[in-house]
């Protein structure tokens, strides 16, 4: 063999070398990528649960309240019997009212 092809041979092998590192690097990457996507579809499905959640647990705390309501409690006694501060009384009855007028709540 010449020296040309010996030169030549020796090139091929460190262009194989280096596009196998790029390979490597490339593989590591895309696994990266795929975890990283995977932990944000988990996070974004349980972030969906955890929403439909809360609109419930909402739905059930203006259904008491306007129970509440009913029997004439006032907004004060209402945010001291719950917890619930007068702010986030008034907006949740006013809300009610409007969606549903004649709610029955069937007591857990």
């Amino acid at each position: 063999m010449s020296r040309t092809g010996t030169k030549e041979q020796d090139a091929r092998a460190r262009a194989r070398q280096a596009r196998l590192t790029l390979l490597a690097d490339r593989n590591a990457q895309d696994e990266r990528i795929e975890a990283a996507a995977a932990a944000a579809l988990l996070a974004w499905e349980d972030r969906t649960a955890a929403a439909g959640k809360v609109e419930e647990a909402e739905r059930d705390t203006a259904a008491g309240l306007a129970l509440l309501r009913r029997e004439k409690v006032s907004v004060r006694d209402m945010a001291t019997l719950t917890g619930i501060g007068q702010s986030e009384v008034v907006p949740d009855l006013v809300e009610l009212e409007v969606a549903v007028p004649r709610l029955t709540l069937t007591l857990r």
